[in-house]
């Protein structure tokens, strides 16, 4: 039995590692001109948005006091950005791609140790894990949009991607040595916070840079909306994508 839980568990992380690295490669080359970036942003976006309001926030709001987390998160990416650099300062869309990097970290990490109780389960859903393996190519496609629009290079966008990919394989690894450990509350808080980071970055960065030209607003909406269907498919398919 032990023999066939390393097996399961270097399998399982590896896929992790596998389609984050895909999913977040694939936007990178595309090799896509201005309009195509901004529907490739949407889409990112929409992921972003399911992500948050089908996924993080339901959780928060299940939990008392997790709420008030989630505005704690967004008033500090507010802070940081608008009051400590400047609403105006050049740079803010490279702040705006460390912020979403962070805040992504986050909850890569946090998802990772939830991953782990997978594994206590005598028989592991087959639609479960497709499930968790395309919300992490929805995760790093999305990360690796802003990231566009942050204007980084190739090179250092791929450095990213790959830190952020290896999170959760071992955030998972990790998990299944200290899930008894660590305490749920601390985890969920931890969460909130994420969710308030992301919140901010979606709403008042994202959705702005998506809709700023006059051009292709219903490409850009539509694309938008597909990714919030995305997600809702995988959380719908899982029954909890996390």
């Amino acid at each position: 039995m032990h023999d066939n839980l390393i097996i399961s568990v270097t399998i399982f992380t590896s896929s992790l590692l596998i389609a984050g690295l895909v999913g977040g490669i694939l936007p990178l080359f595309s090799n896509l001109k201005e309009r195509g970036l901004h529907g490739l942003l949407a889409l990112g976006t929409g992921m972003l948005l399911g992500t948050i309001f089908l996924h993080m926030l339901p959780e928060s709001m299940a939990e008392q006091g997790f709420l008030l987390l989630v505005l704690l998160g967004l008033m500090t990416v507010f802070v940081v950005e608008k009051l400590v650099f400047g609403q105006n300062q050049p740079g803010t869309h490279s702040l705006i791609g460390l912020t979403a990097f962070f805040g992504l970290s986050i909850h890569a990490v946090i998802a990772g140790f939830s991953f782990s109780f997978i594994f206590l389960k005598p028989i592991i859903p087959t639609a479960l894990i497709s499930s968790l393996l395309i919300h992490k190519m929805s995760e790093t496609f999305a990360l690796a949009s802003v990231f566009l629009l942050a204007g980084y290079s190739k090179r250092k966008s791929i450095k990213l991607i790959i830190i952020f990919s290896m999170f959760t394989p071992f955030a998972v690894l990790l998990g299944l040595a200290l899930v008894k450990t660590v305490a749920s509350n601390y985890i969920g808080a931890a969460a909130s916070i994420a969710t308030g980071t992301f919140l901010y970055v979606a709403i008042v960065d994202l959705l702005p840079e998506v809709f700023h030209h006059n051009k292709g607003q219903w490409w850009n909406l539509s694309a938008l909306l597909i990714g919030i269907a995305i997600i809702a498919t995988i959380i719908g398919t899982s029954g909890h994508a996390h």
